[in-house]
């Protein structure tokens, strides 16, 4: 499993809008972590992105300056849900959990931007066999 952080608000100076990580997963400013977000609100090390004992992903603050908040909740630790919001910092960003296959896909299309597609395949179905008239059916024949 891996998962996502999805920018839900603008933030000046940000130009990217998703996260992919595997947790142990440390975030901040400070170019040695995991993610790093060049961001005045994020601290060095803001928070990590861990799984608990039980497989869930958790979110712990570092002793940041600006909190880490889950849903508008200041945390020091938390378990985390797909659909939640982290806020570190200005930042608000939406946790989803992604399968292994996703990750290959791009998360984001750019504004403005077109994929090239490829034709759809399609199915011819089998033919049936040609019907007897009813009465070969069932007189045989």
């Amino acid at each position: 499993m891996q998962y996502k952080l999805v920018l839900q608000n603008h933030v000046d100076g940000l130009s990217t809008r998703v996260w992919v990580f595997n947790p142990p997963t440390v975030i901040g400013r400070d170019p040695s972590a995991d993610v790093c977000v060049e961001h005045d609100s994020i601290s060095r090390k803001h928070c990590q992105f861990t799984l608990n004992s039980e497989g869930a992903l958790t979110v712990k603050d570092l002793g940041s300056m600006n909190g880490t908040y889950v849903n508008d909740r200041k945390i020091q630790t938390a378990i985390l849900m797909p659909g939640q919001v982290v806020q570190i910092g200005a930042l608000m960003l939406q946790v989803e959990f992604t399968q292994e296959s996703e990750r290959h896909a791009p998360a984001v299309r750019p504004q403005g931007s077109v994929y090239a597609t490829q034709p759809m395949e399609t199915f011819r179905p089998v033919p049936l066999p040609p019907e007897k008239p009813w009465w070969k059916r069932i007189l045989g024949g």
